[in-house]
């Protein structure tokens, strides 16, 4: 079974750019295979809460985790598919956090991104991310190591 099966892919941050290719310098972090899979969504914005330190790590379990991903239920998932194309967190292995992404259409959403209280951001234009449709119901627990809101029941 390959990743992306699995439900993650990674991606490259070097503090300024995100890279699909495994073979760039940066960070190396997984996120929601979903995200990279597709049509891509050409000259889109990504607001990258995430940093190039291999010790800037969190624990999926920590509080402050948890409650930003209930906030991005509350805030982001229901944009799906108008202005925002995807969001994921960047997961390390399968209980540590490296951070998230959140891409859209603009970048005029980002000031609320709830990702930004875990880690610096850094917008950064791409063209790798492809449109995740809304998940059918609110995940918000992580399956396997895979970064959240991928995963199924």
């Amino acid at each position: 079974m390959s990743r992306g099966e699995l439900g993650f892919a990674h991606v490259v941050f070097d503090g300024e750019r995100l890279s699909a290719d495994p073979h760039s310098r940066g960070r190396r972090l997984r996120l929601d295979a979903r995200c990279l899979r597709g049509g891509r969504v050409a000259g889109a914005y990504a607001h990258v809460c995430a940093t190039t330190d291999p010790d800037a790590v969190l624990r999926f379990d920590e509080p402050e985790v948890q409650q930003v991903r209930r906030d991005a239920l509350e805030h982001w998932i229901p944009l799906l598919g108008a202005e925002l194309v995807c969001l994921s967190t960047f997961s390390l292995d399968a209980s540590l956090c490296g951070g998230a992404v959140t891409v859209a259409r603009t970048p005029e959403l980002f000031a609320d991104d709830p990702f930004a209280r875990l880690f610096r951001a850094t917008v950064v234009q791409t063209g790798i991310f492809c449109a995740v449709p809304a998940p059918a119901g609110p995940v918000i627990e992580r399956y396997a190591g895979v970064p959240w809101p991928g995963g199924c029941f």
